[in-house]
C-alpha cells in the first residue's frame, strides 16, 4: 500500500492498521496542508474515510491525500469573508430601517441569518488565528474581532428582549461600522499577501 500527498509518499510492505494509516497521513500533512479528502484506488472518499478504510483495508493499493496548502486555505477563507462582509453591509441599512419601523417576520429571519453570519466570521477568524500562516495585518483583525464579539453579546441581549429600537441602534452604530472596517482590513490582507481567483 502507498500513501501519496503531491510529491511525497509513504509505502508499506505489509497491510498497515487504520491507526498507522492516519498517523502517516498526518505526518505527510503536518502544519503545511489542510486535509480535504482522499482518493482510494481512483475513488473519491469525502465522508467517513476511516469507515471506508476499515471495510476495504485488505484491497487498497493507493491512498492519495487531497489537500490544499495552509496559504491557499487561509486565502480562500479571507476571500469568502470579504464577499460575505460586503454582501452583509449592503443588507444592513435596509434591515436597520425595518427594525426602527416595526419589523416583519421576514426581517426577524434576516436578522437570524445575520447572527449566523457573524458567528461564522468569528469562527473563521479563530481558525486563521490557530494557523501557522496569518496575514501581515492580523493584529488589526484581532482588534476588530474583540469589538465584534462585544457587540455580538449586546446584540443577542437586545434580541432576547425583543428591543427592536436597540437592535436597530446596534446594527447602525456598532455592527455596520465594524463590518465596514473588516471589509477594508480583509481586502488589504488579500491584496498584500493573498491572491484573487482568475475569473476569466
Amino acid at each position: 500500500m502507498k500513501i501519496l500527498l503531491q510529491e511525497k509518499s509513504i509505502e508499506f510492505a505489509q497491510t498497515p492498521s487504520i491507526a498507522e494509516i492516519i498517523e502517516n497521513m498526518n505526518e505527510l500533512l503536518q502544519d503545511n496542508f489542510y486535509y480535504s479528502h482522499i482518493i482510494v484506488d481512483g475513488e473519491d472518499i469525502v465522508e467517513d474515510p476511516e469507515i471506508f478504510l476499515e471495510k476495504n483495508i485488505g484491497e487498497i493499493t493507493m491512498i492519495e491525500i487531497i489537500a490544499i496548502t495552509a496559504k491557499d486555505f487561509i486565502n480562500n477563507l479571507l476571500l469568502s469573508s470579504e464577499e460575505y462582509t460586503k454582501r452583509a453591509i449592503s443588507h444592513m441599512t435596509l434591515l436597520t430601517d425595518n427594525f426602527y419601523n416595526n419589523p416583519s417576520a421576514t426581517n426577524w429571519r434576516d436578522l437570524g441569518e445575520l447572527l449566523e453570519g457573524i458567528d461564522w466570521m468569528l469562527s473563521m477568524i479563530k481558525t486563521i488565528d490557530q494557523s501557522i500562516m496569518r496575514p501581515a495585518n492580523w493584529n488589526e483583525v484581532l482588534t476588530k474581532t474583540a469589538a465584534l464579539q462585544q457587540e455580538f453579546k449586546q446584540f443577542e441581549e437586545a434580541i432576547e428582549n425583543n428591543d427592536t429600537v436597540l437592535i436597530a441602534d446596534i446594527l447602525k452604530y456598532e455592527i455596520q461600522p465594524t463590518f465596514k472596517s473588516f471589509a477594508v482590513i480583509i481586502t488589504t490582507a488579500i491584496d498584500s499577501k493573498g491572491k484573487r481567483h482568475d475569473l476569466s
